[in-house]
């Protein structure tokens, strides 16, 4: 993976990711995920849970602005465990078909609450072009 030191690669094994997207105004915009990755490329989708609309704003900041941000983190109260890796690269919104489907099936092998939760919504597939990190482990 292209910039992505091994040590940090257990983080992408995180139950929760944060996307963030920006509007065609600059606004920002950072959300909580499910997500699955494989090599540089970092799946998230938009699932059943109850929602105020179905144009959600991060599909409408990917579609004017496809540059996007991802981070995950490991929060100990033992600050010597303390690690973060980020992922900037560009987001598209693929509609149902072969990779959409590939993404699910990982989605569901990944996150047993799918069972119950239907994947209904189109994925998200973000395309990283950077990986960084840090890790309190590699700076002692």
């Amino acid at each position: 993976m292209a910039g992505l030191p091994e040590s940090h690669a257990s983080l992408l094994r995180t139950r929760r990711g944060y996307l963030a997207t920006g509007s065609v105004d600059g606004g920002p915009q950072v959300v909580p995920v499910c997500f699955t990755w494989a090599g540089d490329v970092i799946w998230t989708a938009i699932d059943g849970k109850p929602k105020k609309t179905e144009h959600l704003q991060r599909l409408k900041n990917i579609e004017a602005n496809p540059k996007v941000a991802f981070i995950v983190d490991r929060w100990e109260e033992d600050w010597s465990r303390l690690a973060w890796l980020s992922a900037k690269g560009t987001a598209t919104v693929i509609k149902k078909g072969a990779e959409s489907l590939k993404a699910i099936a990982a989605l569901k092998s990944k996150y047993s609450q799918y069972a119950e939760t239907p994947l209904e919504g189109p994925v998200i597939r973000i395309d990283v072009e950077r990986w960084s990190g840090w890790s309190a482990e590699d700076d002692s």
